[in-house]
């Protein structure tokens, strides 16, 4: 099982500079932060399960969701970030971790799995990669087995405009001045799966919560 290590001080560090960025460079919009635990859900751990449209996904959900869940959700990233000295210190402060370019998607559901197990929160995409037309992609059906497996708490989040302040394959954009962008984050209330997870584990089941994530993913973007 995956041990859960926290860098408390590259955390303290990491959440400064990302609200900083955030709020000095765009403008940010965020509903439905009631509906973000404050300390956890029975001591299980959540799943944060969004869209994904750019490389300031993970980041941005976890600035939205600050303070009321104050903890470091642990992030999938693209290795690729950690090439960036300046920026390592803040991946590792949100907990992120390397996701190689043809590694295998069942090493890193095993992984999200041991951390939520562990004791930690995720943050996760079930359209497994980012969209390359701005749409939502169907659900893989590795959203519904992480959760089916561990029972954990799964928040639906909706986030806009991201894919304008960086587009895929290129570096983040101003769009012609600070605060120029309006970035928009929305949460939605915990899903009832509880029918779900009185089925057996299979890939039919996973994919039947994966669909239905996606569909409150898709409500969502409905009212931004």
């Amino acid at each position: 099982m995956a041990k859960i290590r926290t860098k408390i001080m590259l955390h303290l560090y990491a959440i400064p500079i990302l609200l900083s960025f955030f709020h000095i460079c765009y403008k940010v919009k965020v509903w439905g932060k009631k509906h973000v635990p404050a300390k956890g859900w029975d001591n299980k751990g959540i799943i944060i399960m969004s869209n994904h449209r750019s490389h300031l996904d993970p980041f941005l959900v976890g600035v939205a969701a600050f303070p009321r869940f104050y903890k470091p959700f642990f992030y999938p990233a693209d290795a690729k970030l950690w090439k960036l000295p300046l920026f390592r210190p803040i991946l590792q402060g949100m907990n992120c971790f390397p996701v190689f370019k043809g590694s295998k998607s069942m090493d890193i559901i095993k992984h999200h799995i041991a951390v939520i197990k562990g004791g930690g929160s995720v943050s996760y995409f079930p359209e497994g990669a980012r969209t390359k037309d701005g749409k939502l992609q169907p659900g893989k059906l590795g959203a519904g087995l992480i959760a089916h497996s561990t029972r954990a708490l799964v928040l639906p989040c909706a986030v806009k405009n991201t894919e304008i302040a960086m587009p895929v394959g290129k570096p983040f954009t101003l769009g012609g001045g600070p605060r120029k962008i309006t970035l928009k984050v929305k949460f939605g209330p915990p899903l009832d799966l509880r029918d779900y997870y009185k089925l057996p584990s299979s890939k039919e089941t996973s994919q039947k919560i994966s669909d239905l994530i996606m569909a409150e993913i898709a409500k969502l973007m409905k009212t931004m």
